[in-house]
This record gives C-alpha cells, sequence and structure tokens, in this order.
C-alpha cells in the first residue's frame, strides 16, 4: 500500500473523520461568533431557571408560614375553648359557635 492510500484509508474512517469534520465545525462556528452566541443563550436560560426556582421556593415557604399560623391559631382555640368550658362560672352555653374554616 502506498503513503497516500494509507493516509486516505486512515482519514476516511469513520472515528478520525467525525473527529476532523467535528473539529473544523467547531473552528468555523468559533471564527463566527456561534459558541459565544450558543454560550450566552445557556447562560440567560440557566439565570431564568434560578430565578423561577427561586421565586416558586419563596411562595412555597409563604404557604407554610400561613398554613402553621393557622394551625397555632386553631390549637389556641380549642385549648381556650377547653377552658371555657371546664370553668366553673361558665358553661358550654356561653360558647360563641364554632368558626368554620374557608378551606
Amino acid at each position: 500500500m502506498e503513503p497516500a492510500q494509507i493516509i486516505a484509508a486512515v482519514l476516511g474512517s469513520s472515528v478520525l473523520g467525525g473527529v476532523i469534520t467535528k473539529s473544523m465545525d467547531w473552528i468555523r462556528d468559533a471564527r463566527a461568533g456561534h459558541l459565544q452566541e450558543r454560550r450566552a443563550e445557556v447562560d440567560k436560560a440557566t439565570q431564568h431557571a434560578a430565578h423561577e426556582t427561586k421565586r416558586a421556593d419563596a411562595a412555597e415557604a409563604a404557604e407554610d408560614a400561613a398554613a402553621r399560623r393557622s394551625r397555632i391559631v386553631e390549637e389556641s382555640l380549642a385549648v381556650h375553648r377547653r377552658l371555657i368550658i371546664d370553668a366553673p362560672c361558665l358553661g358550654p352555653e356561653y360558647l360563641p359557635p364554632y368558626p368554620s374554616r374557608k378551606d
């Protein structure tokens, strides 16, 4: 086999040919500025996703805090109703009706 045939066979192989093709594409894109544009798109998408995650976490934390406050008030109401019922001077007939929940 002649050296030219060996070089053609090596360059024609799928692995080396693919590497060379990708290298040429990368160099062409780098010269045209496509890599910087793509990087800017990726950075923008990453920042947007981080912002949305932070906003969702804040909304979830606010909802959890409101549910916690609601549970505390309900427990306090139950304790105070029990105290009024057990008091010797008052009875259950002096209690207003239990408030209904909105949900």
